[in-house]
Order: structure tokens, then C-alpha cells, then sequence
């Protein structure tokens, strides 16, 4: 019989082949979810052990002593524990029988925990991007170039558009001392120029031989700036009195008086290669260096951030109007106006780099093991126990010390009572959204003085010096706001967190 379509096609293409699935499924299932009765005769190599289900292993029964987490000696009071071996099955009459634990069975009674605070919870920080050695001494040495520039423009500005005027140039340049440009110059560029070579060291040495050979450039970098500013200053002192050299050392006598004879802040902003660390430790006395540690760190760079934008804008915005000539006519709020803008947007970019929201992630951590105490007052029938270094102490827990009554007003408080590095440090760092707020604002404040000055001011060499410096600023203030906000939202999270476990007594 012939026919001219097939009407079997969809059962054959779509349930036929499904159905033989299905069944071929049901079928795998069944049996491997079949017990094995008799154990296979043959045996691979892979051997498989098989459990006769009537016959039952007698386990032990082991009681031992709690421990509190964290504790030191928890393996060894594990080992000390008292073990009953109690077997599950007795044989009698040749039937195994499970015995009846009598309630008057001997067992071990439990200990008292310790009464040490929990520790605290730490949140990963997000990663940052941060701009490189290499970029960040570029940009800087060109921004000071140009903030250097911007003042020898406001000082030597020539009325170059009238019709009448006897010069082309926007600027009388021969008035400019040469030698005292280079002094600057020299000054501005020596962190760019160890940076550079170590770069170059890096990609030519191997790791064994780096480390000598840094330090043997640090010496012939530090030689080689040294001298030139030597020979600048012996043409600087030919031209001009004696007197106005004074000016050219006052920023060394304060480098001397932060620093000491320590040549590593002259040359480098900060050593990249030692990133601050924490460790969660439970010992106080460790708490208390680690965070001696993180403190002079901190001071270390607000130092560096206070003397290296004073510097670059004493340099080059100060100096040029110190060595002007004495026929020189100028406006001096202007140029006043100048050096406290360029000190101002050097003060951000360096707190930008020293001091981001990444960096004030460990000391945060350590501040929340050190904790802090506030001084309260009590009756006098009630008698604190007395402060001890050797312990933690829990949220509201009071302690006598030097004569006052003590209150721990922080999860876990390790710090010494009264000691003001500790309570200064915890006031700081226990939330550092707030100081990332308090550069934010000072950066902001500062964008919108620029603002109000430019819509103010006529003269078009100021307007055009605000113009510049609004560039870098905005970039500098992009970086503050980003930094603010992530460790807004990260801080915050972690105090809920924190606020969960423990509640903090009020002052």
C-alpha cells in the first residue's frame, strides 16, 4: 500500500526517542540503587571493600574538657581530656546486646569559658586604583613647572596687544635669572630623577644585584643634586647680596627639624616596597606596638605631606618674587594669592597619594583591637578591679588606673587608660570616613574658592593661572570623592556588623 505522507513521522521523531529515554533511565537507577547481596568473584586491581550490613562496629564514646576559641593551650587540654571507651554492644549468651547508660554514670563536668572579648570583624577593603611612582612625579614636576611659570608671568607680564608696545612677547625674559631657574628646577626634579633611574636599574639588573645597586644611586643622585645646586647658588650669589641666599636655605632648616640628617624623605615620597600590614593578634602588648608602629607611620607621612607641598610652593612661587628686581612693580596680592593657591593644590595632591582610603585600612583594624576608655565617675563604696596590661577587656567593663575609675567604651579595649597616643589614635582611625570627609572638604572648599575668584578677578594672566590650577584640583578632587565613598560604604557594613555582636555603652 503506497501513500503519499508519512503519518507516523511525529511519533517516531519526537516521543519514540524520549520514551526509550525515559525507560533507560528508570532502569540505570534501579540498578544502581539495588543492594549488593554477594560480593563480585572477581577483583581489580581498584579494590572495593564491601560492609555487611548485620554486623556492627562498637564506637567509643569520648568526652573531653571545652575550651574557649582562641585559646593557646586548646591542643593540650585535648590531649589531657579524659577518654571513657564505652562499647555499644555487649555479648551475652552469645547475642550482642546494647547496655542501658545508667543516669548515675561518672562524667567529666564542664568548664567556664573564658570571658575574653570576641575578636573583632574585619571587612576586605576593595581594591583602588592608585596612580604609579612614575606618573605621579611626572605629573607633579609638571604642575610645579607650570604653578613656577604662572609667577614669573604674573611678575614679568608685558602689554604685548597694544598697538604702541615695544616688545612681541608675553614676558620680559631676559629679567629672569637664569641660574635662579635652575636652582628651582633642580629642586623640583630630584624625586622624578630617582625614580626614573631605579626604573631603568630595574629592567637592566638582576633582583640579587637591585638592592646595591639602588643604594648606590640614591649617594650619586643625592652627589650630583648637591652639586648642582652648589653651582647654581655660586652665580646666584655673584648677581644678588648675600642676604637673599638666606631665602633659598629657609626650607632646609625645616627639613633639617622634621627629619634629622635622614636623606630618604629628601629623595623618595614614601618607600612603596614596606605596604602597611595587620595581624589580628589576641596579645595587648602586641596591639599596643603594632600600633606605635602605624602612629609614627602616619606622622611620618602628614610630615612629608606638610613639608613637600610648603617646599614646592615656596619654590616656586615664592622665591621668584624674593629675588625680583628692586624697580619692579608688581602686584603683591596677586602674587600672594598665587602661593597660597599652588601650596593649596599641592597639599591635595599629596595627601591624595600618601593618605588614601586603602592605606587607612590598617590602622583602622588596629584601632579596633585597641579600643579606648573614658574616664567616669562611680561611688566610693564600689571598687573596680585595677587595669591590668595583660588581658583584654569587653565593652563596659570598669578598671581603676592612676587614681581614676576607667570605662571601656569600645568592643574589645587593649589601650592603656588615660594614655592620650592611644585615644587620639582611636579617635582618628576608628572611623576614617571622617577623616577622608574632612580632605574632601578642604579639597572642595578650595575648587570653590577658585571658582569665586575667577568669576572676580579682571587681569587675564590671573584668570588664566586659576584656569591651570583648576585642572589638576579637579583631578585631585575626583580621587578624594571616590575614596570617600567606598570607605564610607565599607565602614559602614563593618559597624552594623560590629553593632550586632556587642553594644557599645554611651558616653
Amino acid at each position: 500500500m503506497s501513500c503519499t505522507q508519512n503519518e507516523g513521522g511525529p511519533f517516531v521523531v519526537f516521543f519514540l526517542p524520549a520514551i526509550v529515554g525515559g525507560l533507560t533511565i528508570l532502569l540505570l537507577r534501579r540498578w544502581v540503587n539495588a543492594p549488593t547481596t554477594n560480593p563480585p568473584f572477581r577483583v581489580s586491581r581498584r579494590r572495593k571493600f564491601y560492609k555487611d550490613p548485620s554486623y556492627k562496629r562498637s564506637l567509643q564514646q569520648i568526652t573531653c574538657k571545652m575550651v574557649a576559641a582562641g585559646s593557646k593551650k586548646a591542643s593540650g587540654s585535648a590531649k589531657k581530656a579524659t577518654i571513657n571507651q564505652i562499647s555499644d554492644e555487649d555479648v551475652s549468651n552469645g547475642k550482642r546486646i546494647r547496655p542501658r547508660h545508667s543516669p548515675t554514670m561518672s562524667t567529666i563536668p564542664d568548664t567556664k569559658c573564658s570571658d575574653s572579648p570576641p575578636p573583632p570583624k574585619h571587612i576586605p577593603f576593595p581594591y583602588i586604583p592608585r596612580d604609579g611612582e612614575i606618573l605621579y612625579e611626572v605629573m607633579t614636576f609638571t604642575f610645579t613647572l607650570v604653578a613656577m611659570g604662572l609667577q614669573f608671568l604674573n611678575l614679568y607680564r608685558t602689554m604685548w596687544w597694544l598697538p604702541h608696545s615695544y616688545t612681541t612677547q608675553a614676558m620680559n625674559f631676559y629679567l629672569i635669572d637664569q641660574h635662579l631657574v635652575a636652582f628651582i628646577v633642580t629642586i623640583l626634579s630630584r624625586r622624578l630623577l630617582l625614580s626614573l633611574t631605579i626604573m631603568l636599574l630595574k629592567c637592566i639588573l638582576t633582583p640579587k644585584m637591585l638592592p646595591h645597586a639602588v643604594k648606590a644611586t640614591r649617594l650619586f643622585i643625592l652627589g650630583v643634586l648637591l652639586g648642582s645646586l652648589l653651582w647654581c647658588s655660586y652665580y646666584i650669589i655673584l648677581k644678588h647680596p648675600i642676604v637673599k641666599m638666606f631665602y633659598l636655605c629657609y626650607p632646609a632648616v625645616i627639613y633639617f627639624i622634621l627629619f634629622g640628617m635622614n636623606a630618604e624623605p629628601f629623595l623618595e615620597l614614601h618607600n612603596t616596597d614596606a605596604p602597611l600590614m595587620h595581624s589580628c593578634s589576641h596579645e595587648p602588648e602586641q596591639i599596643r606596638i603594632e600600633v606605635e608602629v602605624l602612629r609614627q607611620d602616619f606622622n611620618m607621612r602628614v610630615k612629608k605631606i606638610l613639608f613637600n607641598s610648603i617646599a614646592g610652593a615656596y619654590y616656586t612661587s615664592f622665591v621668584p618674587c624674593c629675588f625680583a628686581q628692586t624697580y619692579l612693580h608688581y602686584d603683591v596680592a596677586s602674587a600672594a594669592q598665587q602661593v597660597g593657591l599652588v601650596w593649596g593644590a599641592l597639599c591635595g595632591r599629596y595627601t591624595s597619594q600618601l593618605l588614601p582610603a586603602s592605606l587607612t585600612d590598617a590602622p583602622h583594624r588596629a584601632s579596633a583591637h585597641l579600643g579606648k576608655w573614658i574616664s567616669v565617675a562611680i561611688p566610693r563604696d564600689v571598687e573596680p578591679p585595677e587595669w591590668c596590661d595583660d588581658r583584654p577587656w569587653c565593652a563596659g567593663a570598669r578598671v581603676s588606673w592612676c587614681g581614676g575609675v576607667w570605662l571601656a567604651a569600645a568592643p574589645v579595649v587593649c589601650a592603656i587608660p588615660g594614655e592620650p597616643k592611644h585615644t587620639r589614635f582611636y579617635s582618628v582611625f576608628n572611623n576614617p570616613s571622617k577623616l577622608l570627609c574632612l580632605l574632601l572638604c578642604l579639597q572642595l572648599s578650595l575648587v570653590a574658592m577658585q571658582f569665586f575668584l575667577l568669576f572676580s578677578l579682571i587681569a587675564w594672566h590671573n584668570f588664566l593661572s586659576i584656569i591651570i590650577l583648576l585642572f589638576i584640583n579637579y583631578y585631585t578632587l575626583f580621587k578624594m570623592l571616590r575614596d570617600y565613598l567606598v570607605a564610607w560604604k565599607v565602614y559602614k557594613a563593618e559597624n552594623m556588623i560590629q553593632d550586632r555582636n556587642v553594644q557599645i555603652p554611651g558616653n
